[in-house]
């Protein structure tokens, strides 16, 4: 019996356990969890489950998460990429409209996990859009040299103040080597996320080490990717961003060895 079919057949024993046998999945994280509508980034959600496998004798080869399949509320999303630590990749569905939703994978074997109200859509379109002219367009006429109102023009633009960004959000981080640079990227969350183009502190835990630099660059769109470097070793090392107001978001636990 040559290698190959040995350990085919440890994996064809293993999928032919019971369902009953195979605990329950549960969503790990889902990132980003609040997104513009429009939104083309790559969402990733994340299990704790044990996937089933299914076995190709004709090729010899074995294949996890055949038939995994995602929904945001009532809305299916296409399946991208299942990754070895069970993340589903997928992108935003073209017909789920702003709101909150519930996020769903069914396994190929019908089990299931939910996250109720696990994600939000928010509308691209700017409640103060067209508050610039509140008193009508000769409105000026009285008072010539009194200036523009304090409240003309729009919101988008201005500086953020609190309230604005709610929470950074850390795409998964995995393990790491020390002194070693990797590309973390943070998004913003908030009712202006997609207008936050600020730079923010970056740190570690306490007594976690060094992490170099110690300010992430300016955000583009409510979104930064950087490469950073820590100068750490810990099995459970995390990243923290805070803004000028306090509003900070924390990374998953990682290694770095």
């Amino acid at each position: 019996m040559s290698r190959v079919t040995a350990v085919l057949l440890v994996l064809l024993l293993s999928a032919c356990d019971s369902n009953q046998a195979l605990p329950a999945p549960s969503i790990r994280s889902i990132s980003p969890r609040e997104v513009q509508s429009g939104y083309p980034g790559v969402i990733r959600v994340s299990l704790d489950a044990m996937v089933p496998i299914r076995v190709d004798y004709t090729r010899q080869e074995a294949q996890a998460g055949l038939g995994v399949r995602l929904w945001f509320g009532t809305v299916e999303a296409p399946l991208l990429e299942l990754d070895a630590d069970s993340t589903l990749e997928v992108f935003l569905p073209e017909s789920l409209s702003p709101g909150v939703h519930d996020v769903r994978v069914v396994l190929a074997d019908g089990r299931e996990a939910l996250r109720a109200q696990g994600f939000s859509v928010l509308s691209s379109i700017h409640p103060a859009i067209d508050a610039g002219n509140p008193t009508g367009p000769d409105g000026g006429v009285i008072t010539p040299d009194a200036g523009p109102s304090p409240d003309s023009g729009t919101r988008t633009g201005t500086p953020m103040t609190e309230g604005d960004i709610t929470g950074f959000e850390f795409t998964p981080v995995e393990e790491q080597r020390r002194g070693q640079p990797f590309v973390v990227t943070v998004r913003a969350l908030g009712p202006r996320a997609a207008e936050f183009e600020e730079k923010v502190d970056l740190s570690l835990g306490a007594g976690e080490g060094r992490v170099t630099p110690s300010t992430l660059d300016q955000f583009v769109g409510g979104v930064c990717t950087q490469s950073i470097t820590v100068d750490s070793q810990s099995t459970g090392v995390k990243l923290l961003v805070t803004d000028r107001f306090g509003v900070s978001g924390t990374s998953n636990a990682f290694g770095v060895r």
